[in-house]
């Protein structure tokens, strides 16, 4: 009897410790495959992110004197000078880039939400309205740009419907205006209208997400699409907003249209990330963009993070 009460303890701990190290080798696989996946975005994160910046932050206080590196603060006076100043070409940037962000802010997105919410009602030819606003983020951008421009020009369709309307029509087109904010404006257009796809389907898969019986309570109570809007579905995507707004901030220096394809920069449509662009090309004043990247970032950083919090608080939200 006491021999098979000691083969049962001993069978129950030899079970146990094999269980154990069972567990323990299984950890340590979890543990390798894990460090396995992450190695290569760590790597480049300290090399495109960490190493980069850093020698960024370094050439902001430097400057080059004969071929010799010298410490000096000179920058982020020529920076504030360059900012400040009307006539200079980053002051301009800064305008246009800030519209673009306020075009992004309060017309794309609100647009993209309506949108998202009549297509999840299923109204008629839901499917090829869906398509026709998704096309834009499909169709290579060198061909939507032609397509824009060339319709716009005198010769286009659009460009003879606009010079029957207004006599005064611009001979180039609306982009080729030279001192004007005109063709910033048409290239403001033209990101609202190809950026309402993208936003559209992260909306929808938010919206797609309430419970149905909530619209239907609604219903019967009498809400209309409006006050459906507003009081229903906002709220309850409000994380997905927020989250669309986070991203908004963060790229708000960021902020610019495909001057490049439209206007290759010219007529007053330069953004801070085409300054940037050619401060490096023309003149090779790399220390100068360092200096304006750092004093942006100082600027950008406190603000998300009080934009976050801010949505946090406002998106606190189960269903």
């Amino acid at each position: 009897m006491e021999n098979g009460v000691s083969d049962l303890r001993f069978n129950n701990v030899y079970h146990k410790r094999n269980k154990f190290h069972a567990k323990r080798q299984a950890r340590t696989g979890q543990m390798l495959f894990l460090i396995c996946m992450l190695a290569i975005p760590v790597v480049n994160w300290l090399v495109f992110w960490l190493y980069v910046n850093f020698s960024s932050i370094l050439l902001a206080f430097q400057t080059d004197v004969a071929g010799e590196i010298k410490w000096t603060t000179q920058n982020f006076v020529t920076f504030w000078k360059a900012i400040t100043d009307n006539g200079n070409d980053l002051n301009l940037a800064l305008k246009n880039t800030g519209l673009y962000f306020l075009s992004g802010a309060v017309i794309t997105m609100p647009l993209s939400l309506l949108v998202s919410y009549f297509l999840s009602k299923k109204i008629s030819a839901y499917k090829f309205f869906r398509i026709v606003f998704y096309l834009p983020c499909i169709i290579p951008p060198i061909v939507l740009t032609s397509v824009f421009s060339q319709s716009l020009l005198p010769t286009g369709p659009v460009g003879e419907l606009l010079q029957k309307i207004n006599p005064n029509y611009p001979i180039n087109g609306p982009l080729r205006v030279n001192d004007s904010v005109i063709p910033t404006l048409t290239i403001i257009l033209y990101t609202v209208l190809t950026g309402i796809g993208g936003d559209m389907l992260i909306f929808s898969g938010a919206m797609s997400r309430i419970p149905t019986e909530i619209f239907e309570s609604a219903k019967l109570d009498g809400c209309g699409p409006l006050r459906e809007v507003v009081k229903i579905v906002l709220p309850l995507i409000l994380s997905t907003v927020s989250t669309k707004i986070v991203l908004l901030i963060s790229g708000i220096f960021s902020a610019s249209g495909p001057i490049m394809l439209l206007v290759t920069g010219e007529y007053r449509t330069s953004t801070i990330a085409f300054w940037i662009y050619n401060i490096v090309k023309e003149e090779g004043d790399y220390n100068l963009v360092a200096t304006a990247g750092l004093c942006f970032t100082v600027v950008l950083i406190p603000l998300i993070i009080l934009v976050r919090a801010l949505m946090d608080k406002l998106s606190d939200v189960e269903y």
